[in-house]
């Protein structure tokens, strides 16, 4: 979130600057995130954070390529809960970036269903026509962790059932 404060001298300015700096830095080291979350696994939590420790990694064409990573992995090994909350997670320390994400999340979501839930790209084609929103819906579905999975089972459901029509 950003905000702009009017302040009337420059060592006010560089108060409210070094206080910024301070609460961004504590987000950016996830102190107390995931106590906000606590079904993150030990083992999650880990590759969460050093998946947001590698952002703006030149070794990825993107500054979140890291997450991205991360996020194609937990979808492989059918975490939707953990995909979401890494995305949750991420929105707390580098919330610039978190809508480049979610929209990254969709195109990820959608080979997930194609390479795990045996959905075809035309049945998939199809159902996205009939269904123009449904990048918006799991943008906000991504922030519910616990509801993720159930949003992407009703839209396989959906998927099917478009299909067999």
């Amino acid at each position: 979130m950003e905000i702009k404060v009017w302040v009337p001298t420059e060592s006010d300015a560089q108060d409210v600057r070094n206080l910024a700096a301070e609460r961004r830095a504590k987000a950016e080291a996830l102190h107390g995130l995931c106590q906000e979350i606590p079904q993150v696994t030990p083992q999650t939590e880990a590759r969460i954070a050093h998946a947001i420790a590698e952002y703006g990694s030149a070794a990825y064409i993107t500054p979140s390529g890291a997450v991205l990573d991360l996020m194609t992995q937990l979808a492989n090994e059918g975490d939707l809960e953990a995909f979401s909350r890494a995305w949750v997670i991420l929105s707390r320390a580098k919330p610039a970036n978190a809508s480049f994400v979610a929209a990254a999340a969709c195109s990820k979501i959608m080979n997930y269903l194609v390479r795990h839930q045996g959905i075809s790209p035309i049945a998939f084609e199809n159902w996205s026509q009939a269904n123009p929103d449904w990048r918006q819906d799991l943008k906000r579905a991504i922030r519910d962790p616990a509801q993720f999975g159930n949003v992407i089972e009703t839209m396989v459901e959906a998927i099917q059932q478009k299909a067999a029509n």
